[in-house]
C-alpha cells in the first residue's frame, strides 16, 4: 500500500515537473516572440487583415497621324454576385440569363458558391447594366473596369489589331507594342476586420497605377478610309475572294494607308473566325507577275546591259532550254525599244534582260530589293516570300523570275520595293508608328526614315520611272490615269495553279518628277472577266488616287513634258502635328525641317495648326499655330484672301499654304477667277475656289 503511495507521489512529482517545464517553455518562447519575433507576427497579423486591391492602368490610346482616335480605353461594369446576400437564386439565374445571354445553369452554379463574391460577366455594355440595375436584385453588384474600344469599328483593324478582356494585346499593334501601350498597374491597400468591414483609423495605402503611353501611327484615317472604301466595293464587284491595298510615302517609308478584305471589327473580335484577323498585307505571299519586272529592268539598266533605245524583236515566243515562253500577245510584238518592252509589258524581252544581266546580278538584285526576308514593319506575322535559293535557278527559273513568276513576295514586299524606285534607289524599312507620348504629352520617341540600303543610283531610278510613265500614257496601265497627274506604274495578271482565278494588281508612284505617293492594288481570287490587272487594279488605283491627292492638295503637274530637275528645286516637307505640344518643343520641330511659324495666342500649349498635320509644304513655309487665348470665338484667327489672278496652281497654293489657306480648283494653266475676291478677309483653314484657263 505504501509501495502504491510512494509510485503515486513520484507520478505527480513528474507529472508536475513535466508541466513546468512545458509551462518555462511556452513563458520562454512568448518571451522570445515579445523580445526577438515582434515585428514579424504583428506583420503577419496585419497581412491577414490587409485586403490588396489591383488598380488597372489606363491602356495607352491609340491615334492616327493627325490624332485621331483609333484606339481607346473607357470604363465597363462587370457583374459581381454576393452568394450570401441572393434570395432567391433560381429567380436572379432566369433575369440575369435573359440580359448577359448567358446559360441559366452556368449563372446559378456561381450565385450558389460559397464564396464571398464571385464575377458574372466582364466589361458588359451599358445597355446590360442599365436593364440588370432596373432589375433592383438583391446580392447583384457592378464593379468598374478598364475596356478597349474601337471607335472606328472596322477601319484599320488588321493594323490595330485588338486587346483581350484584361487589356492585353493579341493582335496587331495592340500586340507588337503591348509593353508601350499596356502601363503599370497601382493598388489599394485597405485594413479589415474579421467581417470584412473596414477598420477606423486602420492602414489604408494607395499606389497609383502608371498608365500606358500613346502611340501616334503614321496612318491617316482619311486615306484609310478611301482605301477601304474602294476595296469593299471592288470585291463585289470582281467577285475576288479578297484584295489589299497598301499607300505609302516613299520619301519617309511611312504606311499612309494599310487595308485587307476581308476584314473583321475588333471591338468583337471574337465573333469572327480568327483566319479573318490575319493581316494579309504582311502574312500572304502573292505571285507578283509583271509588277515585278520593275526589278528586272531596274537591274538591267543599272548593270548598262540595256538602255531604253535598245532594240528587241518578239516573234511572239522565246525558247530557253527547251522551253517555250510566250508573249500574252499572239504573234508578238515584233520589232520594238526596250521603253516599248516596257509599254508592252512583252514577257520575251524581260526574259532577254535577265539573261542579259545574268543568274549571280540578279540574284544579287531580288535580295538587294528586300525580296526572300521580312521587311521587319514591327507587326505579328509577317512572311518572308519565297526566292529560289540560289543552287536552284537554273536558265529556266532565271527566264521566269525576271517576269515575276516563280517567286512569291508579301504585298509589304513589294510596295517597299518600289518605293525604292520612288525616292532615288534608297530601300527604306517601312514602318507604321509615327511617334510615342506619355500621359502628359510629353515624346518619349520619334520614328525616322530608316535607311537599309541604296539598291539603285539616283539616275537608274529616274529612268526606271520615266519608262514606267509611258505604261500608264501608252501601256496597259492607261486606266490609271488620273487627270494633271504624271503617273508611272505596272500592272500585273497572274493565274492560280490548278483554278480558274487570278491576282490581279497594279503599283503606280506618283507624281513621277518628285513621287509623294507609292499604291499598291493587289486583288486575289478575281474569277469574273476581265480579269486582268489593267482591267481590274488600275481602275481601282485611279479611284484612290484622285480622292487622295486632293485630300493631301498635292498640285498637278504644270505640264506632262515638265522636266524633273525643275520640279525637285523645291524640296517639300510634310507638316508635323503640334496639336498639344508645348511651345518650347514646337519651335525645334518646325526649324529642324526649315519651316516657319506664325502664333496667335499666349497659352503654353498649341490648340490648333494651318495647314493641317501630314500636309506637305515647300520648305520656308509658315506655319500659323493657335494657343488656347490665340483663337476667336469661331476657333479661327482671320488672314486676308491674296489676289491670284495670273498665278500658276503650284504657285497659288504655295501662297495660300503660306497664309494657313487651302484651295480647290477647276481646270488647267493660270487663275482667271478667285472666289473670295482678294482682300477678303476670312478665318485661316478657309478653302479659296479658283478657276483656271
Amino acid at each position: 500500500m505504501g509501495k502504491s503511495k510512494l509510485q503515486i507521489r513520484k507520478r505527480i512529482f513528474w507529472l508536475f515537473l513535466i508541466v513546468v517545464l512545458f509551462m518555462s517553455m511556452i513563458i520562454l518562447r512568448l518571451g522570445w516572440i515579445q523580445l526577438f519575433d515582434n515585428d514579424f507576427y504583428q506583420s503577419r497579423a496585419l497581412d491577414q487583415r490587409l485586403r490588396k486591391l489591383k488598380v488597372e492602368p489606363r491602356r495607352g490610346f491609340i491615334y492616327d497621324r493627325n490624332g485621331e482616335e483609333l484606339a481607346i480605353s473607357g470604363s465597363a461594369d462587370t457583374v459581381v454576385a454576393v452568394p450570401s446576400e441572393i434570395e432567391n437564386p433560381n429567380q436572379v439565374a432566369e433575369k440575369l440569363s435573359l440580359i448577359l445571354e448567358m446559360d441559366r445553369e452556368k449563372i446559378y452554379k456561381r450565385i450558389t458558391k460559397k464564396a464571398y463574391a464571385v464575377y458574372l460577366e466582364r466589361k458588359i455594355s451599358k445597355e446590360e447594366t442599365a436593364k440588370i440595375k432596373s432589375l433592383d436584385l438583391s446580392g447583384i453588384t457592378f464593379t468598374e473596369e478598364s475596356k478597349r474600344f474601337y471607335p472606328k469599328d472596322s477601319l484599320a483593324s488588321h493594323i490595330l489589331g485588338f486587346a483581350g478582356i484584361d487589356s492585353q494585346g493579341l493582335n496587331g499593334i495592340e500586340l507588337s507594342y503591348d509593353q508601350i501601350l499596356r502601363g503599370k498597374p497601382g493598388r489599394i491597400m485597405i485594413e479589415k476586420d474579421a467581417t470584412g468591414q473596414q477598420i477606423p483609423e486602420g492602414v489604408e495605402e494607395y499606389l497609383d497605377p502608371k498608365n500606358g503611353n500613346n502611340i501616334y501611327l503614321t496612318i491617316d484615317h482619311v486615306i484609310q478610309y478611301i482605301v477601304e472604301r474602294e476595296l469593299k466595293k471592288s470585291l463585289q464587284v470582281n467577285e475576288a475572294k479578297g484584295g489589299t491595298i497598301i499607300v505609302m510615302d516613299p520619301q519617309s517609308g511611312e504606311i499612309l494607308a494599310l487595308a485587307n478584305r476581308p476584314t473583321y471589327n475588333p471591338n468583337h473580335f471574337a465573333q469572327y473566325s480568327p483566319g479573318l484577323w490575319r493581316n494579309s498585307a504582311i502574312s500572304d505571299t502573292y505571285e507578283p507577275g509583271s509588277t515585278f519586272k520593275i526589278v528586272t529592268m531596274s537591274a538591267g539598266l543599272e548593270e548598262g546591259v540595256v538602255n531604253p533605245k535598245d532594240n528587241f524583236f518578239d516573234p511572239g515566243y522565246i525558247k530557253v532550254s527547251g522551253e517555250v515562253i510566250r508573249c500574252w500577245k499572239s504573234g508578238g510584238h515584233g520589232k520594238q525599244t526596250f521603253a516599248e518592252v516596257v509599254a508592252n509589258s512583252c514577257n520575251p524581252g524581260f526574259v532577254q534582260v535577265g539573261q542579259r544581266v545574268g543568274k549571280k546580278d540578279f540574284y544579287k538584285y531580288v535580295k538587294a530589293f528586300g525580296f526572300g526576308q521580312d521587311t521587319d514593319i514591327r507587326l505579328p506575322g509577317e512572311a518572308n516570300g519565297l526566292v529560289y535559293s540560289y543552287d536552284d535557278i537554273g536558265p529556266v527559273e532565271l527566264a521566269t523570275m525576271s517576269f515575276g513568276h516563280g517567286i512569291s513576295v508579301t504585298p509589304i514586299q513589294l510596295v517597299t520595293a518600289i518605293s525604292a524606285v520612288a525616292n532615288g534607289g534608297k530601300l527604306l524599312k517601312p514602318h507604321l508608328v509615327e511617334k510615342i507620348e506619355n500621359e502628359q504629352g510629353r515624346i518619349i520617341k520619334e520614328f525616322k526614315p530608316e535607311l537599309i540600303r541604296q539598291v539603285i543610283s539616283k539616275e537608274t531610278a529616274q529612268t526606271v520611272r520615266k519608262l514606267l510613265e509611258g505604261v500608264v500614257t501608252d501601256g496597259s496601265g492607261k486606266n490609271a490615269q488620273v487627270e494633271g497627274y504624271r503617273i508611272g506604274g505596272k500592272t500585273g495578271t497572274a493565274k492560280h495553279y490548278g483554278v480558274q482565278s487570278y491576282d490581279s494588281s497594279f503599283v503606280g508612284i506618283l507624281p513621277v518628277g518628285n513621287p509623294e505617293l507609292v499604291v499598291l492594288v493587289v486583288m486575289k481570287g478575281v474569277t469574273s472577266y476581265p480579269y486582268y490587272g489593267s482591267q481590274v487594279a488600275a481602275p481601282m488605283f485611279h479611284n484612290i488616287v484622285k480622292d487622295v491627292v486632293r485630300y493631301l492638295e498635292i498640285p498637278p503637274n504644270k505640264g506632262s513634258g515638265e522636266d524633273e530637275k525643275e520640279e525637285e528645286e523645291v524640296r517639300k516637307v510634310r507638316v508635323p502635328n503640334l496639336i498639344n505640344h508645348p511651345l518650347n518643343e514646337v519651335d525645334m520641330r518646325l526649324r529642324k525641317l526649315g519651316l516657319n511659324f506664325k502664333l496667335e495666342g499666349n497659352g503654353e500649349k498649341i490648340l490648333d495648326q494651318v495647314p493641317k498635320p501630314g500636309v506637305k509644304v515647300d520648305v520656308g513655309t509658315t506655319v500659323i499655330l493657335f494657343s488656347s487665348d490665340g483663337l476667336s470665338t469661331k476657333g479661327r484667327y482671320k488672314v486676308t484672301v491674296p489676289n491670284l489672278e495670273g498665278r500658276s496652281l503650284n504657285d497659288a497654293q504655295n501662297l495660300l499654304a503660306k497664309l494657313g489657306l487651302k484651295l480647290d480648283w477647276q481646270g488647267n494653266g493660270k487663275v482667271i477667277f478667285q472666289k473670295p475676291t482678294a482682300g477678303f478677309r476670312v478665318e485661316a483653314g478657309s478653302t479659296i475656289e479658283v478657276e483656271l484657263d
